[in-house]
């Protein structure tokens, strides 16, 4: 693992990480890993060490705000989902497909991971995509009791709490502490049946139809409070010009064991749903036999 600083076209620096294959090991293709929100890019490290054991030059990223990349105060109004979409991700796009031009590069979306490519400028440098609960945050898609909860959060849990503290704390969500706007945007966007909106309330798909690569949307079955199948499958309907597709765990894959909103990027997935995003990667590798180099 290599520590890498990325830079948005807004001048913010991000912390970054590149697993490479070992030597000897032929590489296949590159991935970028969009975090979920709230989390930082250490937890899918696991998951980007296997990856690179199978081939993949894999690039994991905090996005501003979280983790490493707080070189803002918390109530900064750079701090959005908004931009994490349309300057962070497009950051790492252009330096993976800068650094390694022959590679056909992917992303693993991991919930807000899988929204954020469609506000992404740069996506047409992405082969395909594959979503591991990433979901429209609508709180209408969730069953009945997880909308009684969940409603509430969005209405007035985190508003109230993003300007008294300005910030969300992470505590209550299990992860790091919000950027106030981040909150602020993303509990809008939760209540808003288009999800994804301006501050006028209209729905904001800048790049969603412009989209055609493969896409797939896997549905984690447990995953009942963050991300129900419902909620997958109304995000993938926002690509309404990719190639998208949509499967769903069974216990049998989860060893009959409760996984959860997390549970893919963690060691005991690593038999039965890690091969089903290498296993997509390949498909979508064209055949290239060129040598697959770092620009120097």
């Amino acid at each position: 693992m290599q520590s890498i600083t990325l830079t948005t076209a807004d001048s913010l620096p991000l912390d970054a990480c590149l697993f490479e294959p070992e030597q000897g090991v032929e590489i296949k293709g590159g991935v970028i890993i969009n975090a979920a929100t709230g989390v930082k890019q250490a937890f899918y490290s696991r998951f980007a060490n296997h990856l690179a054991a199978q081939g993949y030059v894999v690039l994991t990223y905090d996005y501003r705000g979280i983790g490493e990349s707080v070189s803002l105060a918390l109530n900064d109004k750079r701090l959005s989902m908004q931009a994490w979409g349309e300057q962070d991700f497009p950051a790492a796009i252009d330096w993976a497909t800068d650094a390694y031009p022959s590679l056909n590069w992917h992303c693993i979306g991991h919930s807000v991971g899988g929204q954020i490519i469609g506000l992404a400028h740069n996506h047409h440098k992405l082969t395909s995509s594959f979503g591991v609960a990433a979901q429209s945050g609508n709180w209408r898609n969730w069953a009945l009791k997880h909308q009684l909860s969940f409603a509430p959060v969005c209405y007035v849990v985190i508003p109230l709490l993003s300007r008294l503290f300005g910030y969300f704390p992470g505590a209550i969500m299990g992860g790091e502490h919000l950027p106030k706007h981040v909150a602020l945007e993303w509990a809008r966007w939760c209540r808003h049946r288009d999800y994804i909106t301006d501050k006028n309330g209209k729905a904001y798909r800048p790049y969603f139809s412009d989209i055609n690569m493969p896409m797939h949307f896997l549905v984690v079955d447990d995953d009942l409070q963050f991300a129900p199948e419902k909620a997958v499958k109304a995000l993938s309907e926002f690509y309404e010009n990719a190639d998208t597709s949509l499967s769903v765990t069974t216990q049998e894959e989860r060893h009959n064991s409760f996984f959860g909103h997390f549970g893919f990027f963690r060691t005991p997935a690593k038999d039965t749903l890690w091969p089903k995003a290498t296993a997509w990667f390949e498909k979508h590798d064209s055949v290239n036999t060129e040598i697959k180099t770092r620009k120097s």
